[in-house]
């Protein structure tokens, strides 16, 4: 009988270090499967969190071009008026001062000769007022001759290079991004333009900051796959400094598959890529340049883990192998909680990063508007007053001119007042969410020709500012939405508060459309009002169905003290 039980004890030790072995080996290849998802999530995280900053950062600065090209000290340059070139070469430089994300903030002639040039030397030394013998012409640079053929309003974004002075690639390295729009005298004759020359150095170096933490490299490459932010300095601007150094090189494969974006994400050998591709100043103008933002991550590290102790047939090895399953289950368990906790955490920073960079953005608007509204108003109704006493002490011979002088003074306050209301309504703050609401509905309705059937019932304490803010800012986008795409002369719009929440309801009659098949152009809209409300804590409901009409949902709590710290209340 002892061999028999020997035999029979030994398959069934055998069957079952069997089974053990191949359950143990099946986890370690789910834990494998597990980590590279992992990794591939927070590979796409982190190069969509550098992709909304990079958009972000350079929407504002587009912003800053603008307003600049557009302030009355400009057009009193323009018209030889005394002491005009000094105030704003002042003006330029206090601008630069209080923004040194600047390196140099330009104005160019027709002929591409400088005419006024502020130079940011550093935060020690401050800004430098360029004395008229040295500025120099840059006719021949290919972005003023780009920017050549724009219309006033219109924006041409260089690629990210180095700057050049004199012939020469400037030393220590100062990598650029120039912003050039026309400038036009108040006959809207073309004077020349206007180039804000943006420090890439703080750019890189934000990058970097945000790839601080997230595991592999990551890349910032031109068009043409040359490394613009590379691991090794070296490699950078190969195509500028002379040497060959070159993602395209490095990597011909990879580049050949990322280059159109087509494929996001590829891996050769050990190697993960996954890529975006990001359009300097998109919707500006088609002469922008644009960047390719990759992660690379060693994919060798997951490979490399090693399975459980191996299985042997006597008992005692059974139960060593059964204890050290159970330690790598442990293992598998605890690991795969404390990368979870991670990505818990890594989107917990990405949601307060995201709330940070909205809340500036209305910090942004909330500074313009007093700006406009308190200075240059005050300016413009001083010249009102001026006009009023000449009129009155004035030859008979002067008063047609001077009336529209007036009449045309009291157009510019009513265009600050609306821009001023377009950045930042002012009903909002002094007067409450609720005016602020029927203000622009009523002013929506007198130019949009649709009709709102408009329903409010509010709670008697005053709605929190940040949802008041964000309430409003998706009220708008919705009904923006209403009035350039559903086809409909009458959109219902219902706000309602209570039990702790307040609820917004915009829904139409108009021809709707297909959620699913909505181009980037339109979904960026239904993105940014999603974001606003999931960064509160809110909820976010769509119902829409081609030829059915559109109803948008929102609820967001009335108490913000958990979304202020970056977690939401369930």
């Amino acid at each position: 009988m002892a061999p028999a039980v020997l035999r029979r004890a030994g398959a069934v030790i055998g069957v079952a270090a069997l089974v053990l072995t191949t359950i143990g080996w099946l986890a370690y290849r789910q834990d494998l499967q597990h980590r590279r998802t992992l990794l591939l999530s927070e590979a796409s995280a982190a190069v969509a969190l550098e992709r909304e900053f990079l958009e972000r950062e350079l929407r504002a600065v587009q912003s800053d071009l603008l307003f600049l090209s557009q302030q009355p000290l400009l057009q009193r340059f323009f018209d030889d008026e005394d002491g005009a070139r000094s105030a704003l070469e002042r003006e330029y430089a206090g601008f630069a001062q209080s923004k040194p994300l600047y390196d140099q903030i330009r104005l160019l002639d027709l002929s591409g000769q400088e005419v006024v040039r502020i130079n940011h030397l550093g935060d020690r030394e401050g800004v430098e007022i360029v004395e008229r013998h040295r500025l120099v012409s840059k006719a021949s640079r290919y972005y003023v001759r780009e920017a050549a053929t724009l219309q006033p309003g219109e924006i041409f974004v260089s690629p990210l290079d180095l700057n050049v002075e004199l012939g020469e690639i400037e030393r220590p390295l100062t990598p650029v991004i120039r912003f050039v729009t026309p400038v036009v005298d108040r006959g809207a004759n073309r004077r020349g333009l206007l180039v804000l020359n943006y420090a890439g150095t703080r750019l890189l170096g934000k990058l970097r900051e945000l790839a601080a933490g997230v595991p592999g490299d990551m890349l910032l490459l031109n068009t043409q796959g040359e490394y613009l932010q590379a691991p090794e300095p070296y490699r950078e601007w190969g195509w500028l400094l002379g040497h060959s150094a070159s993602f395209r090189d490095d990597y011909p494969a990879v580049w050949e598959t990322i280059r159109t974006a087509d494929r996001p994400q590829v891996q050769l050998g050990s190697d993960l890529f996954t890529a975006q591709r990001v359009v300097l100043g998109d919707g500006v103008t088609s002469g922008s340049g644009a960047v390719l933002l990759v992660s690379r991550i060693g994919m060798g590290e997951v490979a490399s883990l090693r399975p459980g102790a191996g299985v042997v047939l006597p008992i005692a090895g059974v139960f060593a192998a059964i204890v050290g399953l159970a330690f790598y289950w442990a293992r598998v368990t605890v690991g795969r909680r404390s990368q979870e906790r991670r990505i818990a955490e890594s989107e917990a920073r990405l949601r307060i990063l995201s709330k940070r960079l909205l809340a500036a953005q209305e910090e942004e608007r909330r500074s313009l508007s007093r700006m406009l509204h308190d200075e240059l108003g005050q300016e413009v109704t001083a010249i009102a007053l001026d006009l009023k006493a000449a009129r009155r002490h004035g030859g008979e011979a002067i008063q047609p001119a001077l009336g529209r002088a007036i009449d045309e003074t009291g157009k510019v306050l009513s265009s600050i007042h609306e821009v001023a209301g377009r950045i930042r309504s002012s009903v909002l703050d002094d007067l409450g969410l609720r005016d602020a609401i029927e203000s622009y509905v009523s002013d929506y309705e007198e130019v949009t020709g649709v009709a709102v059937d408009l329903c409010l019932d509010f709670p008697v304490a005053p709605v929190p500012a940040t949802v008041g803010e964000n309430l409003y800012r998706i009220l708008q986008e919705a009904l923006r939405n209403v009035s350039t795409h559903a086809a409909t002369d009458t959109v219902r719009v219902t706000v309602d508060s209570g039990s702790g929440q307040i609820e917004l309801t915009v829904e139409d009659h108009g021809c709707g459309f297909d959620p699913g098949a909505l181009p980037d152009s339109r979904r960026l809209g239904l993105l940014g009002m999603r974001e606003r409300v999931e960064l509160l804590g809110g909820e976010f409901d769509l119902e829409a169905a081609t030829g059915h009409g559109t109803r948008i949902r929102i609820r967001l709590p009335l108490d913000t003290k958990a979304t202020e710290s970056g977690v939401t209340r369930p």
